[in-house]
């Protein structure tokens, strides 16, 4: 059997192991979740940034080409002379060229800034077209392309202006090679419509490096990329793959494919093999339609949640082996006293009760073990006490016997002398239960007739109990109705109040239509004037003619309407006073006698209900009165029911009495042979005191 010591230490081994594994491994699991969040988040956010980056540039490009466009519709004055004049053209595209200059020098990263014109009703290479081979060059003038040598459903060469106009809307072109400088560019356009009718085109091509330096710095982890996407999911820029490559058509990256499709999944992170290896990806959409999207390995991911599981393994064998330690120092401090209580229980158990040299160290301790030393030194003293009561009782008992044995020869002689008493007394008894039973009788008569009393008086109080919440109820409701009409007759009061004051504001309409008709009348008098002054002018003051019959007009219209509100302001003046005298014999009404019938109402309940209370009080008196009368009665006739039945017992003890004193005794005989054997008891305890050690 193992020792406490050994279980101890197993215990807290095994609760230790077993608290390591389950917190260690929720904390493993736990904090690879959290982790694998936090890289998905960050990855997220690195993936936004750089998106957001990319958006701010076409932002810009965008900005500068809407402004252009802006200035260029608004110098489109006349549609019609510039689809007709030549010279028309000419003086708008001098008034373009200019500003289109300005648009592209101001414009990070734009090679070219133009405005084409619609060949249909233009010359077919008219326009303005700026271009430069870099960022930091000048921009200097280039013929435009001619259309006419090019047929509208050639994409190749004038896709750029055809796609625009027939989309209807701004747009951002997918990026191309431009052969002249050996560039690849991105091109913003606006179409020029009017009326449904396109004008031509604006537009700006940025060098599509400006955009590719952004995705080239964006990395996440160790070994994270980016790339660009179209909206049909194919590579538009890649550091490893041609532009152009569909990602369905890789293997392993249909998973990708489908999320670059699926709007849904914008800005979520996504699991996907390439090239045998899983890697995780996070796309945002971009102003030109385009697709950011950031990858990176998974296991570099989850790196940091293996290095701190790693960590928490770590933690779980430094605590175990602390355990270890620390249980066999407990197994150690709490065996000792034990073994050593173990000791003197043993003493204890071979009736040595002699002083151990540890006991009093033993109960010095505050913990389990000093109770159970101070418990088991409570024990000994008790036992100690017990041997010696023992000896005391077997000294006590030798003498009781010699005693008992003298007494016992006594009780016999009396027995018979109280045989003879006893039988006396029984005769005596039965008469006196004879005469109890009749008092008895009487005495449950008068009872039966308290309890009619009590029931009545029970009745009543109920009854006046039943009158007084009736008067209550009376009074409440008369207070509540009295207190509603006291607020009613307030409430009319203070609307009543309001509604005249707020009647006032219809003499203000007086002022403010006498007001109206003095600006109408001065009104009509600037429009004689004026009409006067125009004619003075002749020819050249028709138009100013017109304009003062039109206000002379307004003035006389301003002057009837004017009166229409007189009529409308006296007929509310007329309403108001009726109002104001209907209120005020309301108000008479409520207060001379609805209020004054409800005080009166008050008076009558109040009465009322004292005189409920005071019949109820008095009929709480009388039932308290039978009620103490009826206690009283019970209480004779149990007493008398009692003393029947103690007469009657007494007389049937007394009977039985002569009977047992016989019986006592035959049994005194009997006890000398009890003494005898309680002799030899004696003897036996004596040897059991012998055992004891002190």
């Amino acid at each position: 059997m193992k020792s406490i010591k050994a279980r101890i230490l197993t215990a807290v081994i095994v609760c230790t192991l077993l608290a390591s594994l389950i917190c260690g491994g929720v904390s493993i699991v736990n904090s690879s979740r959290t982790v694998y969040e936090d890289s998905q988040r960050e990855m997220q956010y690195v993936c936004e940034n750089q998106g957001d980056l990319l958006n701010a540039q076409m932002s810009r490009v965008e900005q500068s080409v809407n402004t252009a466009y802006s200035v260029a519709m608004h110098q489109l004055a006349d549609p019609d002379a510039f689809k007709t004049s030549k010279a028309y053209v000419d003086a708008y595209t001098e008034i373009m060229e200019e500003m289109l200059y300005e648009m592209g020098s101001n414009t990070e990263g734009a090679l070219t800034s133009y405005i084409r014109y619609n060949p249909e009703f233009t010359e077919p290479d008219s326009g303005v077209f700026w271009s430069r081979s870099s960022d930091g060059e000048e921009f200097v003038p280039v013929v435009p392309t001619d259309f006419s040598m090019y047929s509208p459903d050639d994409l190749e060469h004038v896709g750029w202006y055809y796609i625009p106009v027939r989309n209807g809307k701004p747009t951002w072109m997918s990026p191309y090679l431009n052969s002249n400088i050996n560039v690849y560019m991105v091109s913003y356009v606006i179409p020029m419509v009017i009326d449904g009718e396109s004008f031509g085109i604006i537009g700006m091509d940025i060098a599509f490096d400006k955009f590719t330096d952004t995705v080239d710095n964006a990395t996440v982890f160790k070994t994270g990329s980016a790339f660009l996407t179209d909206g049909q999911g194919n590579i538009a820029y890649h550091k490893s793959l041609e532009s152009g490559t569909a990602i369905a058509g890789i293997a392993g990256a249909e998973t990708m494919a489908g999320a670059l499709t699926d709007p849904s999944m914008e800005k979520t992170p996504v699991n996907y093999t390439y090239e045998g290896e899983l890697k995780e990806m996070c796309y945002v959409n971009l102003l030109n339609g385009m697709r950011f999207v950031l990858t990176t390995p998974e296991a570099e991911m989850r790196g940091a949640a293996t290095h701190i599981a790693s960590l928490i393994i770590m933690g779980m064998l430094v605590a175990m082996a602390i355990s270890a330690v620390i249980g066999i120092i407990m197994g150690m401090t709490i065996t000792r006293p034990i073994t050593q209580i173990n000791e003197i229980v043993s003493n204890t158990a071979r009736f040595d009760f002699a002083k151990n040299a540890n006991s009093d160290r033993l109960c010095k301790r505050r913990d389990e073990s000093g109770s159970m030393a101070n418990s088991l030194r409570e024990m000994r003293g008790s036992l100690r006490s017990m041997v010696a009561d023992i000896k005391r009782t077997y000294s006590d008992l030798d003498d009781t016997l010699m005693k008992l044995a003298e007494t016992t020869e006594q009780v016999k002689g009396m027995s018979g002398e109280n045989t003879e008493t006893t039988q006396g007394l029984a005769a005596a008894m039965q008469e006196t239960a004879a005469a109890m039973e009749t008092v008895n009788n009487t005495v449950i008569r008068i009872r039966e007739r308290a309890q009619v009393i009590r029931d009545n008086s029970r009745e009543g109080e109920k009854a006046s109990l039943e009158s007084k919440l009736r008067a209550d109820d009376l009074k409440n409701a008369t207070g509540v109705a009295q207190s509603k009409t006291t607020q009613m007759y307030r409430n009319v009061q203070e609307k009543t109040g309001a509604a005249m004051e707020q009647a006032q504001a219809v003499q203000k309409i007086n002022q403010l239509t006498q007001s109206i008709l003095d600006i109408s009348g001065q009104t009509n008098l600037l429009a004689l004037n004026a009409s006067i002054e125009a004619a003075r002018a002749g020819e050249a003051g028709k138009g100013f003619a017109v304009v003062a019959d039109e206000i002379g007009g307004l003035a006389s219209q301003t002057s009837a309407t004017v009166g229409n509100i007189n009529g409308i302001t006296t007929e509310v003046n007329q309403a108001v006073e009726n109002m104001e005298s209907c209120l005020q014999e309301t108000l008479s009404f409520l207060e001379k006698t609805v209020l004054k019938d409800y005080s009166d109402f008050m008076g009558v309940a109040e009465k009322y209900t004292k005189d409920a209370s005071d019949f109820e009080e008095n009929m709480q008196i009388i039932g308290s009165e039978v009620e103490t009368l009826l206690s009283a009665i019970v209480e004779i006739a149990d007493s008398v029911n009692n003393i029947t039945l103690t007469v009657g017992d007494a007389a049937d003890n007394i009977s039985s009495i002569a009977q047992k004193t016989q019986d006592v005794s035959q049994l005194v005989e009997g006890n000398a042979e009890l003494m005898e054997t309680n002799a030899e008891n004696v003897v036996k305890l004596k040897n059991i005191v012998d055992m004891f050690h002190d």
